[in-house]
């Protein structure tokens, strides 16, 4: 399958995060620094001249997207990992371990410092999710029973026949391991073009929803920092919106990135190798 070298992925995971975090360093934040530095101030009449001006800012607005997404995946995605188990497991049933269940000190004090850097999202879980039970805040959500059953024996026997991998290891009760998930996707993205188009659909929505998410937590310590020092005209309102926005679209990950999960699991169910 061919791909573009400027993919759906480059535009919705890199693009559009660095534009909204430009945009709201600039018209939010009051960094006024940031127009003349990306020379959208320097416009002429000329329609060339308007679109070229345009030029540093899209560059910019690409190039920090790509410092968000390690950012994000550091982050936002190892919580999501840590609090729900990953969407191979969680498919299948399995129960995510508890949160600061660490081999070492070590681990558990980071998992501690991840709550606090990404506070907006993990109180919020803990309130809506954790406490209150609302079940449209848990995207986490494992597969009906016989589907898991009839799913994960068609997973296993593609792995076992078409890529020819070991799977005595692989038991239902463990799900599907991260690595075995890599090898279905792959499969998938070779054999099925119209399977390939949805996850690739999936990752850039996953890929968009993770960034801006981890845009929103850190315009939220901004904006906390502004508002306790007097720094700007920031108030509490705003806090309270980028914290609230942080989360929704923290859901919005997890929901994308379950679909993007079991779409390569479904997609390796239906697989039917064809004659000839």
């Amino acid at each position: 399958m061919q791909q573009n070298p400027f993919s759906f992925y480059d535009f919705l995971g890199y693009m559009l995060p660095g534009a909204v975090l430009l945009y709201l360093l600039t018209f939010v934040f009051g960094v006024d620094n940031l127009i003349s530095i990306l020379s959208l101030n320097e416009t002429t009449n000329s329609t060339a001249n308007q679109l070229l001006s345009f030029i540093p800012a899209v560059i910019s607005s690409y190039l920090l997207g790509h410092i968000l997404a390690i950012g994000s995946s550091a982050l936002i995605e190892s919580f999501s990992n840590y609090s729900n188990g990953y969407p191979s497991e969680f498919l299948f049933g399995v129960k995510a371990k508890s949160y600061l269940d660490s081999d070492s000190k070590m681990g558990i004090f980071g998992r501690f410092l991840l709550w606090i850097i990404i506070l907006p999202i993990s109180v919020f879980k803990l309130v809506l999710k954790d406490i209150c039970k609302i079940k449209m805040f848990n995207q986490a959500k494992a597969l009906p029973s016989p589907l898991k059953e009839a799913a994960f024996t068609k997973c296993k026997k593609v792995l076992k026949d078409e890529i020819e991998v070991d799977t005595k290891a692989l038991v239902i009760s463990n799900g599907i391991d991260g690595d075995y998930l890599r090898l279905l996707y792959h499969f998938i993205f070779e054999h099925s073009e119209r399977h390939a188009n949805k996850l690739q659909n999936y990752v850039a929505l996953y890929g968009l929803t993770r960034n801006v998410s981890f845009v929103f937590v850190l315009t939220f310590w901004g904006a906390l920092v502004s508002v306790l020092t007097g720094s700007s005209d920031l108030d509490w309102w705003h806090v309270s919106c980028f914290a609230a926005l942080a989360y929704i679209f923290y859901i919005g990950f997890v929901k994308f990135y379950r679909r993007y999960s079991l779409e390569a699991v479904m997609a390796a169910s239906v697989y039917c190798k064809k004659n000839g």
